[in-house]
């Protein structure tokens, strides 16, 4: 699943940083139908993170077994090169949920 996230009320999808602004507010009115809704990340980040850590895992394991003597260097700038992956893909992992508040009121 990585796409990005729509509008659970009108389907309008959301662009990156639109996205990126409404995990930080947790909840967002949409621009297009002004609704509420929550945004969530899924729990299947953990599963898109793991690909990037196991290619940096075994990436410093290779520079590890080719440097002749121990650098740090290389081994910070992959494992912060890793981090960057994962927090850039965060909003793929995001899903908008309608507001419970919202669906009390229109079940009274």
């Amino acid at each position: 699943m990585f796409r990005l996230p729509v509008c659970p009320h009108c389907g309008t999808v959301y662009r990156y940083k639109d996205t990126k602004a409404a995990i930080r507010k947790k909840e967002k009115v949409c621009y297009h139908c002004q609704k509420k809704f929550k945004a969530r990340i899924f729990p299947y980040l953990l599963v898109g993170a793991l690909i990037p850590l196991i290619l940096c895992i075994g990436f410093n394991i290779f520079l590890l077994s080719r440097m002749t003597d121990f650098e740090i260097f290389p081994l910070l700038v992959s494992a912060l090169v890793c981090i960057l992956i994962i927090y850039l893909i965060i909003p793929f992992f995001t899903k908008f949920k309608k507001d419970e508040n919202e669906k009390d009121i229109k079940k009274s």
